[in-house]
């Protein structure tokens, strides 16, 4: 199904973007990424931090939220911010329409509005249930790609909880979603186990998100 397939009286409003950007938002950003430092490690992400956060690494365990705070009030500049956020908006507003219609057809809730946390730290993108995308400003010209895939995980976190599916795996599912909605740009992370199964589940079984990920999961029995 396509948005084409619904009847006006089943249509509804573009999902809303509100951008986000402050000392606060950064101070966030930062926190979160230290504690979760050696999980990225683990998996190899590449990480930024405030110069005065970056010297003290890779021991974290000392860095206290008054550091954070100095640090990350040190290097903020709203100027930056918001212009990268008009740059950023400006991308988006191409693709928003088309993005939308079709993550309809996965048949999973969507958000009226989403919240776009403006970010110089941490890695590229991440997301916080059910509406809240954190986007690294370094994204550059392909931030709006970014806020895409992060949307796609937030849509189908629920059925990622409740299947259990691992870290990659979860990865390869969005990567294989979002470059069927954007085939100029295919793109894929590390490879998880059972990436050619997974690849055949989701071609067989596409747009059906719920039929996919379930069969997914039974991979690791």
């Amino acid at each position: 199904m396509t948005i084409e397939d619904l009847t006006p009286q089943e249509a509804v409003p573009t999902p809303e973007l509100s951008f986000l950007y402050s000392i606060s938002e950064e101070f966030g950003r930062v926190r979160t990424t230290l504690d979760k430092y050696a999980w990225y490690m683990e998996r190899g992400y590449k990480l930024k931090f405030p110069q005065a956060i970056t010297m003290r690494l890779p021991d974290v365990s000392d860095i206290t939220d008054e550091d954070i705070e100095k640090a990350v009030s040190c290097e903020f500049s709203g100027e930056e911010l918001e212009k990268t956020r008009v740059l950023i908006e400006k991308a988006w507003n191409v693709v928003k329409s088309g993005f939308f219609e079709n993550l309809r057809v996965l048949g999973m809730p969507i958000q009226n509005k989403y919240f776009i946390s403006l970010t110089r730290y941490g890695g590229g993108g991440s997301y916080h249930y059910p509406s809240k995308v954190i986007l690294n400003i370094d994204r550059g010209d392909t931030a709006h790609y970014t806020i895409a895939h992060e949307i796609v995980h937030l849509t189908i976190q629920p059925l990622i909880e409740e299947y259990d599916i691992e870290h990659w795996t979860k990865e390869r599912i969005v990567d294989l979603t979002i470059n069927r909605f954007f085939p100029e740009r295919q793109k894929l992370q590390r490879n998880p186990r059972n990436t050619e199964k997974i690849t055949e589940i989701y071609d067989v079984n596409f747009p059906d998100i719920h039929k996919i990920i379930k069969a997914v999961s039974e991979l690791k029995q």
